[in-house]
């Protein structure tokens, strides 16, 4: 059984960013506490350095269930018994997604193209950094679509590694082919 696998993404850039997010969380969660004790009346300064406050603590929030959910887990792409079956894993064994698609009504596979374009400046990279995009979409015969293969790379702009992720793209779509090909072959017989 022929997998494959997503290996364009950089793991190690996002563990290290959600290592690192718990303790700016606690920052902000401490600068909450001093603008909430340093004032003795409720006034407009304190309301916003709460709202931002708040704020900030649900950005980082939500770029670490992001980081958990999307960039971190490992995917996959195998054929089983007629289906393209999809893959999430997280940590070997905790399966967050997983696509049973019938081969035969597959009719396209389209690469999106890249999360960011290349005259992108540095803070449109970060704003982007923790949100998922999947890259691949898959489109049936009945007008459904699935995405799949998430695309992590923040410097997309790099050739190297969109090579990388076009070339799994590329061993995807022959993978699919080869096996409706096959499929085709076997009815008609």
């Amino acid at each position: 059984m022929k997998k494959v696998k997503n290996d364009s993404q950089p793991y190690g850039i996002y563990i290290f960013a959600i290592i690192c997010l718990p303790f700016a969380a606690s920052f902000v969660g401490l600068c909450f506490y001093a603008i909430l004790s340093s004032f003795d009346k409720i006034n407009f300064g304190s309301m916003y350095g709460i709202l931002l406050s708040i704020i900030f603590l649900y950005l980082i929030i939500r770029a670490i269930k992001n980081g958990i959910l999307y960039f971190i887990p490992r995917e996959e792409c195998y054929i089983e018994d007629d289906n393209l079956i999809y893959r999430r894993i997280f940590l070997f064994k905790f399966i967050f997604k997983e696509l049973r698609i019938p081969l035969l009504d597959i009719e396209n596979i389209i690469d999106k193209g890249c999360k960011i374009s290349r005259v992108s400046t540095r803070s449109l990279v970060l704003t982007i950094f923790f949100k998922p995009y999947e890259r691949i979409l898959i489109k049936m015969k009945s007008e459904k679509e699935y995405k799949i293969f998430v695309d992590a790379d923040p410097y997309s702009f790099r050739n190297y590694d969109n090579n990388k992720f076009i070339r799994t793209y590329n061993e995807l779509k022959e993978m699919v082919i080869e096996e409706q090909n096959r499929l085709y072959f076997n009815q008609k017989n």
